[in-house]
């Protein structure tokens, strides 16, 4: 019998289990990750059951921005043994009702292979490249306060209704993985070694001021928004959209 829910106490090792076996994964490394992350959430990790088995997984995200609520989708993983008998389809639409049902309408995720998602209803909206930025010399930036850049952000975000709004909990995950946050033309870039993943700033630089072979790891459409001198980009997965009305602004500080 095919069951499909959120899973039990007992039942987020197995998750874990099944989550690395797919995607080979060190399990000992992610378990400390799993368990500790701030936005981890057992009612929003969803498994398909057959019998006892669980054979296919993914959790999701809440997500909001100023056109209302969505959320993100991750992790979609099934037994190897059971793979092409659409048993992720099964789940993916099970969990779209639901969070239709729960008022979240729209859905988005990061894929590798959009047919599969195009299949089940997404959309191909945008697309996360890598791409090497043009750099200048690094100047002695003064370091912006997560306290700072939350003021910041939070009033870029509320500028556009398609620009992903921080929540309590979503500021508790931006500090769990604080990268680097330095001033920046009355904004900020929010760096780690090789990465500048998050930036505010008024547009057009030629070059930035990050260490030499810094890359931006994000959507394309915030690169060209923020006119990002980049290198020969190259697309790395595709953003999906489930009923999304437009393209959405967001940093992949927030990826889920």
């Amino acid at each position: 019998m095919i069951e499909v829910r959120t899973i039990r106490n007992h039942e987020a090792e197995p998750f874990l289990e099944l989550l690395c076996d797919v995607f080979g994964l060190d399990y000992q490394r992610a378990y400390d990750v799993f368990f500790s992350e701030p936005l981890f959430d057992l009612h929003r990790k969803w498994a398909l059951f057959d019998g006892a088995e669980m054979v296919s997984i993914l959790t999701t995200t809440p997500l909001r921005f100023g056109w209302g609520r969505a959320f993100g989708i991750a992790g979609v993983a099934t037994r190897q043994a059971r793979q092409r008998e659409g048993y992720a389809s099964k789940l993916l639409q099970h969990v779209l009702r639901e969070g239709r049902e729960r008022g979240e309408s729209a859905a988005l995720l990061f894929a590798r292979e959009p047919s599969v998602y195009e299949r089940n209803g997404f959309e191909p909206i945008d697309q996360v490249i890598r791409s090497r930025i043009k750099t200048s010399p690094e100047h002695d930036d003064p370091i912006v306060e997560p306290e700072e850049a939350e003021l910041i952000y939070d009033a870029w975000a509320a500028l556009d209704p398609n620009r992903l709004r921080r929540d309590v909990k979503r500021w508790e995950y931006w500090r769990w993985n604080f990268r680097v946050t330095t001033e920046f033309d009355g904004g900020y870039l929010c760096h780690e070694p090789g990465n500048l993943r998050e930036c505010i700033f008024t547009p057009h630089h030629d070059a930035l001021p990050l260490p030499e072979d810094t890359e931006w790891f994000g959507l394309a459409s915030m690169a060209a928004h923020f006119a990002i001198p980049l290198v020969d980009p190259v697309p790395e997965l595709t953003l999906m959209g489930y009923q999304v009305p437009d393209v959405p602004q967001m940093f992949m500080t927030d990826q889920f």
